[in-house]
């Protein structure tokens, strides 16, 4: 392969629907005011725009964010996260 040759990467599908929680928990401004509130040292400017942007958490950020979404009653039980949960139809959730 020569170097002019480029490499296309297939995308990564998200598995959860963040950008869904987040807005549920009243967007990208009060989601940090939340975080902050908690304890949590301040996500860095246009971080959490950023998450929304690529419907991704980062780990390290996943468990407060979903603990937050836990705490407003957005998701009812860590088994409710299947609510948000993206899969093929081919695929099934495990019983």
């Amino acid at each position: 392969m020569s170097k002019k040759d480029r490499t296309i990467f297939a995308p990564q599908i998200p598995v959860w629907r963040m950008r869904d929680i987040i807005t549920e928990l009243g967007g990208v401004g009060p989601l940090t005011e939340k975080l902050i509130a908690k304890g949590f040292f301040p996500p860095g400017p246009d971080t959490v725009q950023g998450w929304v942007t690529r419907n991704s958490v980062p780990g390290p950020w996943s468990p407060a964010v979903l603990a937050l979404a836990l705490e407003e009653g957005i998701i009812k039980s860590p088994k409710a996260l299947l609510k948000h949960f993206r899969m093929t139809e081919t695929e099934s959730p495990a019983p």
